[in-house]
């Protein structure tokens, strides 16, 4: 009998297995084991053991489709219970694809009953969910077998989640992902482990040795129809571009690519200690708005510097798919001012030496700080950051309205305001014979208008004192011999 269902707790969505059904034998019983069935069980051993894949009193839940790479770490798995003490569950999803996908249900769940074991089996519209999310089918399938996988091993309170990759796998998605573009953290290919939880003990075997032994054993497994579809990319690799390679250029092809995978992994793993310790100084957090600094992301390296904008592009949405290399480009060269959309509805921009996404510019819109000149005023949804100093006339850096506003000292109450533009802001600018809008003088001054609802605006008291790229109130301009004069500047 199929214990899972009926000895763990069941959750929604998962069908208990408590049924009374006949099976006939799909398979004889295994002969004795061949001199090759047992060198591949001692060489799978020797992996778990060597790698600590799987240790004495894990909980094992083994994705087991009931094709013949999953059926080969079944029977593994099951030679290896005699050695190790572990427990192994079995989790089948189906995606309601194929025609026999009903077939397949069948013989995984007569399979798990011959073998005594538990069973959860969940079934889904894979279609309806890649539709739903604009996804391929074959990232929808993934996406949901991998949700599926772990709510499962948390009902089951298993450790460990086990899946059939072999070797071929690994060859088909680096070539796969050379053809798609990707870089070296793509090219790493399958990993043989995830956070000491997902495991791949098959990762370094072909696929024609585990269906060698699968056949010298007499293991029964499900031929998987789909797999032959060449309309697949993914199966043209391995129907076509792979035998030809071996053919033609490399009998050892799938070794070498698995190999190189295997470089890059670690090379990989190098790398990313040196991206955590400078990630501090380029992306940036604070009050919730998460930002780049684009002059020091200038300064590093362009492989070094490409990364960080990668895990900056994570932190802001969890993943980068459909992130290619030409808007990793184009963010890391952006210009201040400049806007870039992104897919998925992102949208950045660079204001000053931060590059931000621009939904978080709305909360700059309503904001209120008094500064007493202190210590530097920091505004992160505007990208800026300025300075007050006193010096004397002497002493007066040159005049620019962008960058720094040059005031009476003595007609200045501090603490002074900053907030942002409001409806019917007026001053009179210095120079000007009487009043005008901030609207108007803003526009004359081409501030960008995607920047003018959160761009600070200094006052004292109630009189607008300076706005960055604007000229100062005539009431706050220098006088003559004035002693001190207090110096805003944009850092």
């Amino acid at each position: 009998m199929v214990r899972a269902c009926g000895s763990y707790p069941q959750s929604r969505g998962f069908e208990s297995l408590h049924r009374h059904q006949s099976y006939l034998r799909v398979s004889k019983k295994p002969s004795k084991k061949s001199y090759l069935a047992r060198k591949i069980f001692r060489r799978f051993q020797q992996e778990i053991f060597s790698r600590k894949l799987i240790e004495p009193g894990d909980h094992v839940l083994l994705a087991y489709s009931g094709g013949q790479d999953s059926s080969g770490l079944l029977s593994l798995l099951l030679a290896l219970k005699s050695k190790l003490n572990f427990n192994l569950s079995l989790a089948h999803l189906n995606h309601g694809l194929r025609a026999s996908a009903r077939e397949d249900e069948e013989f995984v769940r007569k399979m798990a009953e011959e073998h005594n074991l538990p069973l959860v089996i969940k079934r889904v519209n894979v279609r309806d969910y890649a539709r739903r999310h604009s996804l391929n089918l074959e990232e929808a399938g993934r996406h949901l077998r991998y949700e599926f996988l772990e709510e499962t091993s948390r009902h089951l309170l298993a450790n460990k989640i086990a899946t059939g990759h072999t070797m071929d796998d690994q060859a088909e998605t680096f070539l796969l992902r050379l053809i798609r573009g990707s870089g070296p953290r793509g090219l790493r290919g399958i990993l043989p482990e995830i956070k000491g939880k997902i495991i791949r003990p098959l990762i370094f075997f072909r696929r024609r040795e585990i269906e060698a032994y699968l056949r010298e054993i007499n293991f029964p497994f499900r031929i998987d129809e789909s797999n032959l579809d060449r309309r697949f990319l993914r199966n043209r690799i391995r129907l076509e571009l792979i035998p030809l390679l071996e053919k033609r250029f490399s009998p050892e092809i799938v070794a070498n690519l698995a190999r190189t995978a295997d470089i890059l992994r670690e090379e990989e793993d190098f790398f990313n200690q040196i991206e955590e310790e400078k990630a501090a100084s380029v992306i940036k957090e604070e009050a919730g708005t998460c930002w780049l600094e684009a002059e020091a992301l200038a300064r590093l390296h362009p492989a070094l510097a490409r990364r960080l904008v990668r895990c900056f592009l994570i932190r802001l949405r969890g993943d980068l798919r459909e992130i290619n290399f030409q808007e990793i480009e184009a963010i890391r060269r952006l210009e201040s001012g400049q806007r870039l959309h992104l897919k998925r509805q992102l949208r950045l921009i660079r204001l000053g030496s931060r590059i931000m996404e621009e939904k978080r510019l709305k909360q700059g819109q309503s904001y209120e700080i008094l500064w007493d000149g202190s210590s530097p005023l920091e505004i992160p949804w505007a990208g800026l950051k300025f300075s007050a100093k006193k010096v004397n006339r002497e002493d007066l850096p040159p005049y620019d309205d962008w960058r720094r506003a040059l005031l009476s000292l003595s007609q200045l109450n501090l603490p002074l305001l900053v907030r942002p533009r409001r409806p019917g802001d007026r001053y009179q600018p210095v120079g000007s014979e009487r009043p005008r809008k901030l609207k108007d003088i803003m526009s004359s001054r081409h501030i960008p208008l995607h920047l003018r609802p959160f761009w600070p605006v200094f006052l004292s008291g109630d009189e607008i004192v300076w706005v960055p790229g604007c000229p100062v109130n005539e009431a706050f301009k220098i006088r003559e011999n004035e002693p001190e004069i207090m110096v805003l500047e944009i850092l």
